[in-house]
């Protein structure tokens, strides 16, 4: 197929180019008594997504739109259709209402509000199609539809633009602030990001290793998956990168609660998915100082552990959600953080 040159131009026009935005920012180290391993000579910090970009899924909504446009699947009269947590959701429904193209969000129906009112503002012509105890998952759902005439699915679950995109726009600047990265740990739901950077790191001999970070099975963190849905839902080659042992687990409490402890020492006020990535690191450092084989993390140069934790969007679009979970143990709103805080893995 021949791209529609038209609305490829109207696409170069009126949509940000990621390459001129600030798309991440490396925090300061967590304060001692948020970092158990602060003797074991292990640094903490957090890489989120600044103001300049609402969350990392923008550089995968404009990759996606753009690879279909070029490739001659996305014409003027094309209906769009993706299935989203919210984040990619969103600025797809930007994008598509700038260029004048329907789009349609596919959603579980447990998503929050916010998400969801955020998708209706930002996309004019957009539609919603929530799902409630349905057979099929939203991603299935959303290749069905796509496979209609007139209809096309980008799929961030399966394109290999997702993966590129970040390779292309988020590493570089990621690795051009923060050169030592010992342990990288990425909270995922496609396993695009994770990828991208895995495959950054490696091609440019930075020696930085990669893991994604799952939710455990029954449990349920905004933006991430349990390895069963992974396994499910994504046609992402993420084996190639990444070993079953690799993936690191949080659980859904700990997720919210470890990024509400993280609000007044982080320069972002990070989300969930980014307290799944703190319990993922937590959870890795304690397995390997208990085996004793943490040196091998070590830096040759400082003999420190530099571990970064990657937070793809903020808490704004999960505030009623941070307060259900919250108050549920109404001490910990008021209570000081535990001495051991690896305490919390397990709630």
């Amino acid at each position: 197929m021949i791209a529609n040159k038209e609305l490829l131009d109207c696409f170069k026009k009126r949509i940000p180019d990621p390459s001129n935005m600030r798309l991440v920012r490396v925090s300061e180290a967590f304060p001692s008594w948020l970092n158990p391993f602060a003797g074991d000579g292990v640094i903490i910090k957090a890489a989120g997504v600044p103001g300049e970009a609402p969350h990392s899924k923008c550089v995968i909504a404009y990759a996606g739109i753009r690879d279909g446009i070029e490739r001659g699947y996305i014409t003027p009269e094309t209906k769009l259709v993706e299935a989203t947590s919210g984040n990619t959701g969103d600025w797809m429904a930007a994008v598509c209402h700038a260029l004048g193209i329907p789009f349609t969000a596919v959603m579980s129906g447990d998503v929050p509000q916010d998400k969801i009112n955020a998708i209706r503002v930002l996309g004019g012509r957009t539609s919603l199609q929530l799902l409630f105890d349905s057979s099929e998952t939203t991603v299935e759902y959303a290749r069905r539809l796509g496979a209609q005439d007139g209809w096309y699915n980008p799929c961030q679950y399966d394109g290999i633009w997702n993966p590129q995109a970040h390779y292309r726009y988020l590493a570089p600047q990621l690795w051009r602030q923060q050169r030592k990265i010992s342990l990288l740990f990425v909270p995922s739901g496609t396993m695009g990001t994770s990828m991208g950077l895995s495959m950054y790191a490696r091609e440019c001999g930075f020696g930085s290793l990669v893991y994604p970070v799952l939710c455990a099975e029954e449990h349920e963190v905004p933006g991430a998956r349990t390895l069963s849905s992974v396994k499910k839902d994504i046609r992402q080659q993420w084996r190639t990168i990444f070993r079953e042992e690799d993936i690191q687990f949080g659980t859904r409490h700990a997720s919210f609660y470890l990024s509400f402890l993280t609000w007044p020492h982080v320069l972002q006020k990070l989300g969930p998915s980014f307290g799944l990535g703190v319990a993922g690191a937590l959870s890795f450092l304690k397995k390997h100082k208990a085996a004793g084989t943490l040196d091998q993390f070590r830096d040759g140069e400082d003999g420190l552990i530099h571990v970064v934790v990657f937070g793809p969007d903020d808490y704004r679009p999960y505030i009623g959600l941070y307060l259900g979970v919250l108050d549920r143990k109404k001490e910990l709103s008021a209570k000081t953080p535990p001495e051991d805080l690896l305490s919390v893995l397990d709630t």
